[in-house]
């Protein structure tokens, strides 16, 4: 019997996360206590996951139905033993996620939540009996016995000893959301993974909302769920037009594009090295229609066996705020959907509204609580940013060419900028280099050239680093 919900429901996503993936099972065992879920019956399958886990250091999986079995068979409760079977079926579609993709992480804190809020629960209601019944003493005494639960983020760490813990940050499953081939791939290599914060930094008309877009179809084609909110840069008809345009391959209006055929770098001594392209014509004589545009979306779906992975909220200009993205959030939380990328398009036009901060200190706010949505959700945070107007003339940009507050480099993880001259433009070639970068060695002079097909909504045909 498969049963299905409608509403996000934490117990069942903590369950199956506890059968099916190793590093969610393996920091719950250390202090596992019998009964922190609501239902028994969940703490009857964490009990056996439990012990698989003390047993073989690894999470049950499919053994989850032969313990089963092998219990049910000397049960007496049959009722018990339906009650559980049913539990058990009902949780096999994401048996299917998880094994694919496990947010450990985000689970790990939605469990220390949800089990202190189990535990304040049971606590609560013996409170209330002990007050009923006049014993004071033996509810002040449960109170000061009372340790919250502390999973994940807040749980503190025995730095020598905790293996869960050094295996966890040396986690295979710790790769990058993102991929990309060619040079791309070399330039942002691990960087575009979970916990991260990655900006993009240009002047006006730049690529940015290009770049974002390239993000979150390279997230969408790779299977990721990618929520996109568009600040007001773009209408929703817009956005759409240039989704479209993308997934189609097809412009919106008749042309002929010169689309990029290859690329290399013709290295001169002392001097920048320079990109050379080569191009094949492809004419298009009559413009996109809906219905191709939709066909596109459907082989795309049916070819990468795709659902319900690409979410656009779109929201008027300085009308949206880093608070209302994780209310929207929350919402679609409840609908089972959890985004594994977030594309913000883009953080200067957010509302930034905060009581008592003015001028800068809005622009500090608003990144710091654009970094804690990477962290509280354990997914990638992509967005943009103005470049300050020293920019327009630099060849390449370096940590002097913000704007508005410099911390904004602070909270991010890592910087690119958008490099472009006249020329370049001309020749639909872009320039990408790290500005700043949490982790790893970077030069600010390195580029990685990449060949550029506005009209296709393409920024990254080709590149080389």
């Amino acid at each position: 019997m498969k049963i299905e919900r409608k509403s996000f429901d934490e117990e069942r996503a903590i369950l199956t996360a506890m059968i099916i993936d190793s590093a969610v099972l393996g920091r719950l065992t250390p202090n596992w206590k019998s009964n922190l879920f609501a239902s028994p019956y969940a703490n009857r399958v964490a009990k056996w996951c439990v012990s698989y886990f003390r047993q073989y250091d690894k999470a049950p999986a499919s053994h989850i139905q032969n313990i089963y079995e092998s219990w049910a068979s000397d049960a007496r409760n049959k009722d018990q033993v339906e009650i559980i079977g049913n539990l058990l079926g009902s949780l096999s579609r994401q048996y299917r996620r998880l094994k694919r993709d496990s947010n450990s992480d985000y689970i790990l804190d939605l469990a220390n939540t949800y089990f202190n809020k189990t535990q304040l629960s049971r606590l609560t209601d013996t409170i209330s009996g002990d007050i009923m019944q006049g014993k004071i003493d033996s509810a002040l005494l449960r109170v000061a016995n009372y340790r919250k639960v502390e999973i994940g983020t807040t749980e503190p760490i025995d730095v020598l000893h905790s293996k869960e813990a050094i295996k966890s940050a040396f986690d295979e499953k710790r790769e990058p959301l993102v991929r990309y081939n060619e040079g791309l791939g070399k330039f942002f290599g691990k960087h575009l993974e979970r916990d991260g914060l990655i900006a993009f930094q240009g002047p006006e008309k730049r690529g940015k909302s290009f770049m974002l877009q390239e993000i979150a179809f390279r997230a969408v084609v790779q299977r990721r769920r990618v929520a996109f909110f568009e600040c007001g840069d773009l209408s929703q008809n817009q956005i759409m037009r240039r989704f479209m345009v993308r997934i189609a391959k097809k412009p919106v209006y008749p042309c002929k594009v010169k689309y990029p055929k290859s690329i290399r770098l013709k290295k001169i001594e002392g001097k920048e090295p320079i990109a050379q392209l080569r191009y094949k014509s492809k004419s298009f004589k009559s413009q996109l229609s809906w219905r191709e545009a939709y066909k596109a979306c459907s082989e795309l779906t049916r070819n990468r066996r795709l659902k319900s992975v690409w979410r656009l909220s779109c929201h008027y200009n300085s009308t949206l705020s880093v608070d209302d993205i994780r209310s929207t959030l929350d919402e679609w939380r409840k609908d089972e959907w959890i985004p594994d990328v977030i594309v913000i398009d883009y953080a200067d036009i957010l509302r930034m509204e905060y009581s008592g901060l003015e001028g800068r200190d809005r622009y500090d706010e608003t990144w710091k609580r654009l970094r804690r949505l990477s962290q509280e959700n354990h997914c990638l945070v992509v967005t943009a940013t103005q470049a300050a107007a020293g920019a327009y003339k630099a060849q390449t940009q370096g940590q002097e060419h913000f704007s508005e507050d410099k911390r904004k480099n602070a909270h991010v993880t890592g910087m690119v900028g958008l490099n472009q001259t006249a020329a370049e433009k001309e020749r639909g070639m872009m320039r990408l280099n790290w500005i700043d970068l949490r982790e790893g060695y970077f030069s600010p002079r390195r580029c990685c050239y990449v060949a550029t097909c506005l009209e296709l909504a393409c920024m990254a045909v080709k590149s080389i680093f």
